[in-house]
C-alpha cells in the first residue's frame, strides 16, 4: 500500500501532472518511513519543493513559497553528506527561487550551475530537469521563447539519452519539437549513467 504513492508520485511528476504529483508527495512525506532522509523521501522533499515554488508563481500562495524554502532547507543539510547528489538539486531549487522572485538574471545563472553540475555528476535525467524547468522560466518569467526552445529541445535530448521515451514524448508534444530536437546534447558527460 505504501508503494501506490510513492509510484503515482513519481509517475505524475516526471509527466507534468504537478497537481496529483504535489498530493501524492504530501502522502509520501507523511508516511512513518519518510520521517529520515532515505533515497525516496530526499526526491519527495525535491519535488515538492519544485512543485512548491511554481505553485507559488501560479497563484501567490506563501504556504506553496514556504514548501519550497522548507526543500532548499532540507537539501543544504543532506549537501554536506554527498555534494554529488545534491549540489545540483540545490541549484534548481535556488533558481526556482530566484524565479519567483523575479530575480532574472540570479535565476539564470542558477539553472545553468544546475546543469553544469547534473552534467559533472552523470546526472543526465537532472540535467534534462533543469533544462525543462530552465525552458518554462525563460518562456513564463523572462519573456524569451526563442531561449526557452532552445532549452526544451536540450531537455529532450537528455531525457532520450536517459531512455525515458515517455518523458521525452511529452516534451516533443507540448512544445512541438522537430527531428532536430534529437540530437544529443553536445554538453553531455562521458560518465554519465542511468539511475
Amino acid at each position: 500500500v505504501a508503494s501506490q504513492p510513492l509510484s503515482v508520485c513519481k509517475k505524475s511528476f516526471w509527466a507534468g501532472d504537478y497537481g496529483n504529483a504535489e498530493l501524492y508527495c504530501r502522502r509520501v512525506l507523511s508516511l512513518p518511513s519518510a520521517k529520515t532522509p532515505v533515497f525516496q523521501s530526499i526526491y519527495f522533499t525535491f519535488y515538492r519543493g519544485l512543485i512548491g515554488f511554481l505553485r507559488f508563481r501560479d497563484n501567490e500562495s506563501e504556504e506553496q513559497y514556504g514548501i519550497g524554502l522548507d526543500a532548499i532547507t532540507k537539501i543544504e543539510f543532506w549537501l554536506q553528506f554527498s555534494r554529488s547528489n545534491f549540489e545540483n538539486k540545490l541549484y534548481l531549487l535556488k533558481a526556482e527561487l530566484e524565479a519567483s522572485m523575479r530575480n532574472l538574471d540570479a535565476a539564470s545563472k542558477l539553472y545553468e550551475a544546475s546543469v553544469k553540475s547534473a552534467n559533472d555528476c552523470g546526472r543526465v535525467h537532472e540535467k534534462g530537469l533543469a533544462f525543462e524547468f530552465m525552458g518554462n522560466f525563460l518562456s513564463s518569467v523572462a519573456d524569451d521563447p526563442t531561449g526557452a526552445r532552445a532549452c526544451m529541445k536540450k531537455s529532450h535530448a537528455c531525457y532520450l539519452q536517459w531512455g525515458a521515451l515517455g518523458k521525452a514524448a511529452i516534451l516533443r508534444e507540448k512544445y512541438n519539437l522537430n527531428d532536430d530536437a534529437l540530437e544529443r546534447d553536445p554538453t553531455s558527460s562521458k560518465h554519465e549513467r542511468h539511475e
